[in-house]
């Protein structure tokens, strides 16, 4: 009865993986190739990071607080 804990760990960690290596598109043998497919992403959620941050109205910092 401890195994299904085990086995359903490992499986959830090989989907995991398995869905993280898909978020970039095609993995290849091709270092360059897999690296412009990685900062594509990291552009891409640095953008959404300051979109958010922009209608959350915290880009700027706020009048409210006191400067020293």
């Amino acid at each position: 009865m401890r195994q299904k804990p085990f086995i359903s760990t490992i499986v959830l960690s090989i989907a995991s993986i398995a869905i993280l290596l898909s978020l970039t598109g095609c993995f290849t043998t091709d270092s360059y190739h897999n690296k412009q497919h990685i900062n594509t992403i990291n552009k891409d959620m640095d953008s959404m990071h300051k979109d958010i941050d922009r209608v959350l109205g915290i880009d700027e910092p706020s009048p409210l607080v006191e400067k020293e």
